[in-house]
């Protein structure tokens, strides 16, 4: 059965992003709590908050494990432009390193303890969007959640090509 990896992105939810994030909370494995575009203040409160509110959650956050591990995150979401997941592991052993890949090769050079590979179906983006469509995975003997445009009638798809698990933003709008 794939798992969910439910993504909180605070452009999309804004304020209401902690009932959001407990409305899902029990159907998803993991939380990514993705706040861009805010200084490092109010990412650290607003984190600090969902801590608080969901206290057993297993949550994680963009980009900073600083600000992961000051607010009791497990984990961090890296990319291209962060530091690379071997110097979080090194400097913050305790957190969980999670990586956003957008190619099957991009997944096989990392080292974290799961991806998200991504777009993998059409999604509303300002920006050109070219999905993968759902590859297989399965060579990479890795934990890959697919990402972008996913949908509860391609699950049994993802599930076929060794997708761990599967993440998003719009699955979230049609379960709350």
């Amino acid at each position: 059965m794939l798992r969910f990896l439910a993504v909180i992105d605070y452009e999309t939810f804004g304020d209401s992003y902690l009932q959001v994030a407990e409305r899902v909370a029990d159907r998803s494995e993991m939380i990514w709590f993705r706040a861009k575009n805010l200084d490092a203040g109010d990412i650290y409160r607003k984190a600090a908050k969902m801590r608080e509110l969901l206290p057993d959650a297993f949550l994680i956050l963009s980009e900073r494990p600083d600000i992961a591990i000051a607010a009791g995150f497990d984990g961090v979401q890296l990319n291209e432009r962060t530091l690379p997941p071997e110097t979080v592991e090194e400097v913050f052993p305790e957190l969980v390193t999670g990586y956003s890949a957008h190619s099957l090769e991009e997944i096989e050079k990392v080292q974290a303890d799961f991806f998200t590979l991504s777009p993998i179906f059409m999604t509303d983006k300002p920006y050109e969007v070219k999905p993968l469509g759902a590859v297989d995975v399965t060579d990479t003997e890795k934990k890959v959640y697919a990402l972008g445009g996913v949908t509860v009638s391609a699950l049994s798809d993802l599930n076929e090509k060794g997708y761990f698990g599967y993440a998003g933003i719009g699955i979230i709008k049609g379960m709350i």
